[in-house]
């Protein structure tokens, strides 16, 4: 059975738009929630993951953020609040179980550290993660988030910090040695903020740039399979 024949896809209404993304299952129920970046990316960017993940028996649901993909909308009129809005939308709709699996890249990390506020989590994936100033939550992308985060680190009044160290289950935190995108002090307190994790696992990939996963397929596979298949025995705890 091949991942193509297994994608289910969807749209769900939200503030004026609609949602688009697809689940990835053999029909058994979803207990993986992936949320890409920012920028240019949307979910197709997490499919690599997500298909290994099937192959190994890990159902997944995905989607657009309003401002991206094939949800589209005006990316500006949108924050980080309202992502948080739209993927608990999303979880509500999709039936996805609790306690969830969070995958979250780059801007999406935040919004699943944040989603720990709201929907039980037993494990928590960070690839690249950023985190943001608390004033910046609420703040839309197009009026003053960007002087927001832009301040020098900023990342050090983020709400973040307090969210994770309440956090009781696993963490997985892979980070990229040459990012030029999420400074590497982010990476250290989020480490820090784990001490009452479960089970922390922390990868800085050696000369990686911020798109990590993609530098691996190109540049050093057999890494990258070691770093998924810990990642999946952890899912599977």
């Amino acid at each position: 059975m091949t991942p193509d024949e297994n994608y289910q896809p969807f749209r769900i209404p939200f503030d004026g738009h609609f949602l688009a993304g697809d689940t990835l299952s053999r029909g058994d129920g979803v207990s993986v929630l992936v949320l890409h970046g920012g920028g240019d990316s949307g979910r197709m960017r997490m499919r690599a993951v997500r298909e290994r993940l099937f192959l190994e028996g890990i159902s997944s649901c995905a989607f657009d953020f309003i401002g991206h993909g094939e949800t589209g909308g005006n990316l500006k009129e949108s924050s980080l609040y309202q992502r948080t809005l739209q993927a608990l939308r999303v979880v509500e709709s999709q039936k996805i179980a609790q306690p969830v699996t969070i995958i979250a890249a780059s801007m999406g990390a935040y919004t699943a550290v944040r989603l720990l506020k709201h929907i039980a989590v037993d494990t928590l994936i960070l690839l690249v993660p950023a985190m943001y100033a608390a004033c910046a939550y609420r703040t839309p992308f197009g009026r003053g988030f960007t002087a927001i985060i832009r301040e020098p680190e900023s990342w050090h009044r983020s709400d973040a910090w307090e969210i994770l160290s309440g956090y009781r289950g696993r963490l997985f935190l892979v980070a990229a040695e040459k990012d030029t995108v999420i400074p590497s002090d982010v990476i250290d307190r989020i480490s820090g903020a784990a001490a009452n994790t479960k089970e922390f696992v922390r990868h800085t990939v050696s000369g990686a740039p911020h798109a990590v996963f993609t530098y691996l397929r190109s540049v050093s596979p057999d890494r990258l399979e070691r770093i998924m298949r810990q990642m999946i025995d952890m899912i599977g705890k």
